[in-house]
């Protein structure tokens, strides 16, 4: 009789505990899109135009390769409700703000670079980082943390460095980390170095 009640009660507890058991279903995986090719793209349209005079400007320089690269950055529609003068790299800053675009770490090749108070007519009137007055496109990234970029400025678009780490160094170890966005004088040269001036990196779409 007791070996009855045994396997009666061992039926019993096999019963409940399976009864007991949820089936849990893993979430599959978020996959990010693979954005490389695009990146790839607006890199290879900005560097044929380096060491030229091509766009006229900054924002002029970033326009077209952006028409060049499929409008990863802006469309010409959704930018004019964003000027508040006759600056395009402050407009394409409203818009990314807008947009939740903007940020300020871990920058990736093709995104936007821009910098505030640059031009002294506009620094005067308003100093303040989102007082954007200059733009340029990132081309690499290096190990250390320097960010390379393109920008019209001199009359061409050429590439210039940035490293946030060292912001008032123009060499690290004989490497250029830093450069000039405007003339100073020697004792303040640190304070015309392109990360006095960094504003934010803003994505492609």
């Amino acid at each position: 009789m007791k070996l009855f009640y045994l396997i009666i009660l061992a039926f019993l507890f096999l019963v409940t505990g399976c009864s007991q058991k949820t089936l849990v279903q893993t979430p599959p995986p978020v996959i990010q899109p693979d954005d490389t090719p695009k990146r790839m793209g607006i890199l290879q349209n900005a560097l044929k135009h380096h060491g030229k005079k091509d766009g006229g400007d900054c924002s002029g320089f970033v326009t077209l390769v952006n028409k060049e690269s499929f409008a990863p950055y802006f469309t010409t529609e959704e930018l004019n409700e964003y000027f508040e003068d006759s600056r395009r790299s402050l407009a394409i800053y409203n818009l990314l703000e807008t947009q939740n675009r903007l940020y300020h770490e871990k920058p990736k090749v093709g995104d936007l670079v821009f910098f505030a108070n640059t031009v002294k007519e506009y620094a005067k009137a308003k100093k303040s980082v989102d007082n954007i007055t200059h733009i340029g496109i990132i081309t690499k990234i290096d190990n250390d943390e320097t960010v390379h970029f393109i920008h019209h400025t001199k009359g061409k678009n050429l590439i210039s460095q940035m490293n946030l780490n060292y912001p008032t160094d123009v060499n690290y170890e004989e490497k250029k980390i830093n450069s000039y966005m405007e003339k100073c004088p020697k004792n303040e040269g640190y304070l015309c170095l392109a990360p006095a001036y960094f504003s934010a990196y803003g994505s492609i779409k």
